[in-house]
């Protein structure tokens, strides 16, 4: 008998939660509090878009390109997903020599495991601020050679190392934009929580939720894998 169960990728959002460098911190601050003799509780929540586990659209680079919204549902289901180990440290990137040997043709979603998702945890400064990343060359290889994968993931809180902000223009841009050789504009879901799966899972589908937010290029998203 195939046992089918589901492992949540993503990570939630609190005050103290890891965002990048330059983003301001969640705030959730209580509003109507039962304990203060109201009737009810709500929270006043002020999150900027990336923060946590969170999907980039083409629109977070390109003027006029897709926003989040303007996907369906359908869109945002990954029927054939892969999750590719490709252990990194500070800094390093995922380049073509590490996916050159990998046959993606039958995948249309690529989750990428550097392991520095411990980090998280473990040295929050470290994740901030040494993460590896995906290069830009990489990035064209997939979209060249493979134009079934419409969405890249990593577990590090972006694709692109802190302070490189001409790689990390590169790194989107490539993802992003038109081209004739190219298959669709990616979608990119970063800070993912892969600690607890690896490549021997049998991953069949990936759910991605974004917060249904209008007019903005990218959203906080809730990850679900359906393993097998």
């Amino acid at each position: 008998m195939i046992i089918m169960y589901y492992q949540t990728l993503s990570y939630s959002l609190g005050k103290n939660s890891p965002v990048h460098i330059g983003l301001k911190k969640p705030v959730i601050k209580p509003n109507y509090q039962i304990d203060l003799g109201d009737g009810y509780n709500t929270s006043i929540i002020t999150i900027e878009n990336h923060s946590g586990t969170h999907i980039d659209a083409p629109g977070h680079f390109i003027e006029g390109a897709k926003k989040i919204m303007e996907y369906s549902t359908d869109d945002l289901i990954f029927k054939n997903p892969i999750i590719i180990e490709v252990i990194k440290d500070g800094r390093e990137l995922i380049n073509i020599s590490d996916i050159q040997n990998q046959n993606l043709k039958d995948y249309d979603c690529i989750l990428f495991k550097t392991g520095f998702c411990r980090f998280r945890e473990e040295d929050v400064d470290k994740y901030l601020t040494s993460n590896p990343g995906i290069s830009p060359e990489a990035i064209a290889y997939i979209r060249e050679e493979f134009h079934n994968i419409r969405c890249l993931g990593i577990d590090s809180i972006s694709i692109s190392p802190y302070g490189d902000s001409e790689l990390a223009i590169k790194s989107h841009i490539t993802a992003f934009k038109d081209g004739t050789s190219f298959g669709e504009p990616l979608l990119l879901i970063e800070d993912l929580d892969l600690n607890n799966i690896s490549s021997q899972n049998k991953i069949k589908k990936i759910i991605v939720c974004p917060w249904q937010l209008e007019d903005v290029d990218s959203a906080p998203c809730s990850v679900i894998a359906e393993i097998i």
